[in-house]
């Protein structure tokens, strides 16, 4: 259900205190992707922007897994595995690729949380794939963890922030890895504020 926050933890790749400074990869509109290299060498990645939404039309397009195609480039498809309660939902998400770069899949919690003063929403996404088991065709990424923001504006616009990581394993060198990563999450972003003002 929760596969959107799934998916972008994809490209993204390990918090830890001495990671270094957030450098700038670009900024279209309203979005802006940032990116910076932890000391494993792998990429996290910090992106911003606003759409015309509420966090329920956010929400609902997370539900329609249906359609995750038309807005999360790279992703074939996600089923929700379970919902342990209301705010609670493991996700298992199948990402397409192009050769010589392998298909790629995960398992992730993830927890979501509305302040009730503010309306501002949290979720938080921590790796499952451990307790699932492997799918043959696909590789299994590790360290998947993320953080989404949301924020309601004036005039019924919504603040999207997300910062999250996860290692893609596998025999991928990081140039193609983080490459193809940092061109996804900013073609998401831009086909998700074009997909949430219909929810």
């Amino acid at each position: 259900m929760r596969f959107l926050l799934s998916w972008l933890v994809y490209f993204s790749l390990a918090v830890t205190a001495d990671a270094a400074e957030w450098q700038q990869y670009k900024t279209v509109g309203a979005t802006s992707v940032e990116y910076r290299h932890n000391a494993e060498k792998l990429l996290e990645v910090r992106v911003q922007t606003e759409v015309n939404a509420t966090t329920a039309a956010f929400l609902h397009v997370l539900e329609d897994t249906a359609n995750i195609s038309k807005w999360a480039a790279n992703t074939e498809k996600a089923q929700l595995l379970g919902q342990p309660d209301a705010k609670t939902h493991i996700v298992h998400t199948y990402f397409s690729a192009i050769w010589p770069v392998s298909k790629r899949d995960m398992v992730t919690q993830s927890v979501w949380q509305q302040d009730a003063g503010s309306g501002v929403l949290t979720m938080v996404v921590t790796d499952m794939g451990q307790h699932f088991p492997a799918v043959k065709g696909y590789v299994r990424m590790h360290q998947v963890k993320g953080r989404w923001t949301l924020t309601p504006l004036a005039g019924g616009r919504l603040t999207l922030q997300y910062q999250g990581q996860a290692d893609p394993a596998g025999k991928l060198p990081h140039f193609i890895g983080d490459k193809v990563a940092l061109k996804s999450v900013l073609k998401t972003f831009q086909q998700l504020q074009q997909v949430l003002p219909a929810y």
